[in-house]
């Protein structure tokens, strides 16, 4: 059986759903600079911001609010809703939530890291393709020679 995205958000959303830091770990002024806004959110998935609303009230996930206008995402909630939106790989969103974090608040950047690195830890392992499928994609694509030494190293690490 191959997992689609649909799965692993489901899977996600199920296996890993940790409480934000609180007050005597992180400060809100400190989280503040690091969690990302719904815009900032959604630059790093690559969706528009309405997608992030509407992902939010789909998913049941509880903004952090700000004052009247800013809500802001936790990091979990962030790579729950990448999983969601199949644009960009979830590992990239995390990697920009920590860069974010290394130009925002550096002291935070582990922190940050350290709750991405649960999430994904905690998603379902990714089933391969059908090797059929994939090897008769490659033969289209590649010339003969190329195809073969293509085949050889996808068939030496399926076996690993």
């Amino acid at each position: 059986m191959i997992a689609t995205s649909a799965m692993v958000a489901i899977v996600a959303a199920s296996c890993y759903r940790p409480p934000m830091a609180t007050a005597p770990t992180i400060s809100r002024t400190d989280l503040q600079r690091v969690l990302p806004t719904f815009r900032k959110a959604a630059a790093l998935i690559d969706v528009h911001p309405s997608f992030i609303t509407r992902a939010v009230r789909d998913l049941g996930i509880t903004p952090v609010e700000w004052g009247r206008r800013e809500r802001y995402l936790q990091v979990p909630d962030v790579l729950l809703i990448a999983t969601h939106a199949r644009r960009n790989a979830v590992e990239e969103v995390a990697g920009g939530l920590v860069e974010l974090a290394e130009l925002q608040a550096p002291e935070l950047a582990g922190w940050v890291t350290t709750e991405a690195e649960q999430f994904l830890a905690a998603l379902p392992a990714p089933e391969p393709e059908e090797s059929d499928t994939f090897i008769a994609e490659l033969r289209s694509e590649l010339p003969g020679e190329w195809a073969d030494r293509a085949e050889a190293i996808y068939r030496r690490h399926l076996n690993d």
